[in-house]
């Protein structure tokens, strides 16, 4: 997730590389906060990380649906597939147990911001879909740690 993205309206293989990523990042988030909320280590938070859990692995869904089935675009979800972006995110989650509501939260105000910047470079009526699941996902993400 670049924060830094320009503001130019999005291509479609653009639109291609940020939902698999956007896919990817839910499905990865949604998996460490599932396994978080059975582990044990922190009961407090456990019904907390398995619904957000829960409604990642939705949003998941959500933005696959959104990515382009051309052949012609292949390429673009080969090359956006395993980000390295997505690393880097799911290391701001390597924390102890006590510390895991307390890690989520910058994680979600972050992706919550970089999908606010991404809507900007949706085009209103081409990607009413994209602009729609977007919201979704931001209305079911206000009900989260803060």
């Amino acid at each position: 997730m670049d924060m830094g993205a320009g503001s130019d309206p999005l291509t479609i293989a653009e639109g291609v590389a940020e939902f698999v990523v956007l896919a990817e990042l839910s499905t990865a988030l949604s998996e460490r906060l599932v396994g978080w909320s059975t582990d044990g280590a922190d009961p407090d938070s456990s019904a907390v990380m398995a619904s957000l859990g829960a409604r990642l692995a939705e949003h998941s869904t959500w933005w696959t649906e959104r990515i382009a089935e051309s052949v012609l675009l292949d390429g673009e979800r080969t090359t956006a597939s395993g980000s390295g972006r997505l690393a880097e995110v799911l290391g701001l989650l390597d924390v102890e147990g006590s510390d895991r509501t307390a890690a989520v939260v910058p994680v979600l105000e972050r992706l919550m911001a970089y999908l606010g910047a991404l809507t900007e470079r949706l085009s209103p009526v081409g990607d009413a879909p994209a602009r729609r699941t977007i919201r979704l996902v931001l209305a079911d993400l206000e009900d989260r740690p803060r």
